[in-house]
């Protein structure tokens, strides 16, 4: 009997912690579900809001590429959550029929100890019994025995009831995920109902922008003459800044001290990964490196750094401490350079700063408003990342 209860424990501490691993698996898909889901929708609002121009843009055609993109994630993050509900009942089910059996074993000896009692329930009920013994010590080990015996039926008892809650905690448990099962087939089917339809618009906004060949490759001829301008004018600002950083580093060294540029780039760097996004909303409609145009095959467009598409009168916020090393122009708009130490971060396409030169910045602060176009409704900023002089893809330092 000992041997029984000892596999009891067992057997259902093994299913707990069997439960919490999937339950774990389960939030974190849970949580990634949320928040593609707060994605496709900031991305469905930011397409309502460009949709107010009837003219086709690329912009719009990145939008609905990076929608799209959400959804498949979505959808495959759907599935993934149904396979781990199917392992939850496939294991509901062999849990039920373990305690159903365990069930089972306890009536039986509970029916054993019965049949006992009944053939003894002249010497257990029986105060004769007890004190027809021959000595005090045999008084006492008969009385041992009858309560020993009581305290077995009752404990057996109570293991019964114990195992019947199990049972119906596991039952409920099982409609439970097939409920959450059926819901989350429910979201799969309207999803790629919905992203059928994205694929037919994207399709359709290609066609148009394909009349526009001309006028799409006078702008991305325009933007990269920006960016060739741009880049240089950075790349020289901070040549000068890392050569006063060196100055400084090299004065701090002669006074037996670490400077503060030393300490600046070491936080900014033990913040890889963590670091806060430039805007409190937005996604991703152009990525770091090259890439392919979407309406150009031919054509690889390079960004040294990422597009965030947000709303309307957002501002750009400075994602670490540092200071203003400079304000730049353009051409069109105005862009931030911030220092932290070695690494410099850039806020591009913004009507308005709030910062000037030398201000220091903390983690958070606005530092200026992004432009919205005034023909097509687009809010971007243009976010960059250097290390030394060279650019780094952003996504890889700010938190997921």
């Amino acid at each position: 009997m000992v041997k029984i209860v000892k596999h009891i424990v067992f057997v259902v501490a093994f299913f707990t912690l069997s439960a919490s691993a999937f339950g774990q698996s389960k939030d974190e898909l849970e949580n990634k579900i949320e928040s593609l889901q707060r994605d496709i929708e900031l991305a469905e609002k930011l397409l309502k809001e460009t949709s107010d121009n009837q003219e086709a843009t690329v912009h719009q055609a990145n939008l609905l590429q990076t929608q799209i993109n959400q959804r498949e994630q979505l959808i495959k993050t759907y599935q993934n959550q149904i396979k781990v509900l199917d392992k939850e009942i496939n294991k509901n089910k062999k849990d039920i029929g373990n305690l159903q059996k365990k069930l089972e074993e306890h009536r039986e000896e509970y029916a054993d100890l019965i049949v006992v009692y009944h053939r003894n329930r002249n010497n257990l009920n029986n105060l004769l019994f007890i004190f027809s013994a021959e000595s005090f010590n045999q008084i006492i080990k008969r009385m041992r025995y009858i309560q020993q015996f009581r305290e077995l039926v009752e404990n057996k008892i109570e293991e019964i009831d114990n195992t019947k809650k199990e049972i119906s905690a596991q039952l409920a448990k099982n409609e439970k995920d097939k409920d959450d099962k059926e819901s989350l087939l429910q979201l799969e089917k309207k999803e790629n109902a919905s992203l059928q339809k994205d694929k037919k618009s994207l399709n359709n906004q290609l066609k148009k922008l394909k009349n526009k060949q001309t006028l799409i490759q006078k702008d991305i001829n325009a933007k990269n003459a920006e960016a060739k301008k741009l880049k240089a004018q950075i790349e020289e600002i901070i040549a000068e800044e890392l050569r006063r950083a060196e100055e400084r580093e090299n004065e701090a060294m002669r006074n037996n001290r670490k400077s503060v540029d030393y300490q600046l780039s070491n936080n900014f760097s033990n913040n890889k990964g963590k670091l806060p996004w430039p805007v409190n909303q937005g996604i991703v409609s152009g990525k770091y490196g090259p890439s392919r145009h979407p309406t150009q095959p031919k054509v690889t467009v390079n960004n040294n750094g990422i597009d965030i598409t947000t709303t309307a009168q957002s501002k750009a916020k400075a994602v670490f401490d540092g200071e203003v090393s400079m304000i730049l122009n353009t051409g069109t708009n105005n862009a931030i350079l911030v220092r932290h130490g070695v690494y410099f971060t850039l806020y591009g396409n913004l009507d308005k700063v709030y910062v000037k030169k030398g201000d220091r910045v903390r983690t958070g602060e606005e530092i200026g408003l992004i432009h919205t176009g005034a023909t097509d409704n687009k809010t971007i900023l243009h976010f960059e990342l250097w290390q030394d002089k060279n650019t780094v893809d952003p996504l890889n330092w700010l938190r997921p």
